[in-house]
């Protein structure tokens, strides 16, 4: 079986009939859906007793993290995907990830590019800011590059394959407990360790309407990944390119948690937490410098948060 397709579930019983019949209706059907019920109190079980072929487990409430962990361990698939259960994936999209892993056999990650789709119906395509990259697919041996020159937008879970072979060999789950950036801190790791390839090509839709994430979940100002930095700058399997721009991501992370602070009137604790930037000398750090100093008020008008 090529891919095995994972779904955790929390309250979404009038969401996941549509991300399931996403599923079924791909052109490429060589895959297992794995539904991880995580402790719903709605209708799920009526809902899933509609899809007689897609394995549910069912689990006591413990956070979407051991519910995808749950899924990952459960898993036949050479390859493993997932999709949460209220986004969409384009027919296409398990027929691409095939495509790029039959022309990459070597590499064990694949990322696509998705489609967000807003209450008022517009919408915008990651790969919108990738099209300056030559060719539809791009071959990187550091992720960490490619987001601090395009945006963290270009990931998302509805997006990722990952060999399930080589999630086991770096022994690599989702962080248990984690509820706001688990899934960027997870799909961070494996890029520290991958080499990968990001397609251009749209074949999944996250619908922004029913997302229960916060509008940028990795500015949480305890993000798990951001906390690992002493761990990832001292392994010895992390290559000093991927280092070197892991800490400016993390430093973006940084001034953007700081600027959060300021204009909720926390201008103290922004300051506090600015001095632990690396780069002290670009236009990002001068902004964020100035408004840690400025009123509240001030700071968000400049911000645009009135």
């Amino acid at each position: 079986m090529k891919f095995s397709v994972i779904i955790p579930v929390f309250n979404k019983a009038d969401t996941i009939s549509a991300s399931l019949d996403s599923v079924l209706s791909q052109t490429f059907d060589d895959c297992e859906i794995i539904v991880v019920n995580d402790g719903s109190k709605d209708n799920i079980n009526d809902v899933m007793s509609a899809y007689p072929t897609v394995k549910m487990i069912s689990q006591d409430n413990a956070g979407v993290s051991v519910a995808r962990n749950t899924g990952i361990l459960a898993a036949n698939g050479d390859y493993i995907c997932f999709l949460d259960a209220d986004d969409l994936w384009l027919p296409c999209h398990l027929d691409e990830l095939s495509r790029l892993i039959d022309l990459h056999c070597e590499i064990n990650y694949f990322i696509t590019s998705h489609r967000t789709l807003y209450p008022d119906g517009k919408y915008c395509d990651s790969s919108d800011s990738l099209s300056e990259l030559d060719g539809d697919n791009v071959v990187c041996d550091n992720l960490f590059r490619l987001l601090n020159k395009y945006g963290d937008s270009i990931v998302h879970t509805n997006s990722i394959c990952v060999k399930r072979e080589a999630l086991s060999a770096h022994g690599l789950l989702f962080e248990p407990g984690e509820r706001i950036g688990e899934d960027t801190d997870m799909w961070y790791r494996i890029a520290l360790k991958e080499r990968l390839v990001l397609s251009k090509k749209v074949t999944n839709v996250y619908r922004r309407e029913y997302s229960t994430a916060t509008q940028n979940s990795s500015n949480t100002q305890d993000w798990i990944f951001a906390r690992r930095r002493a761990a990832i700058l001292s392994d010895a399997e992390v290559s000093e390119g991927v280092k070197n721009e892991y800490v400016k991501l993390i430093d973006r992370y940084i001034m953007a948690c700081c600027r959060d602070l300021a204009s909720v009137g926390h201008g103290s604790e922004a300051r506090k937490k600015l001095k632990t930037v690396e780069d002290k000398k670009g236009k990002r750090y001068v902004l964020t410098y100035i408004l840690c100093r400025l009123p509240k008020m001030l700071c968000r008008r400049i911000l645009g948060r009135n």
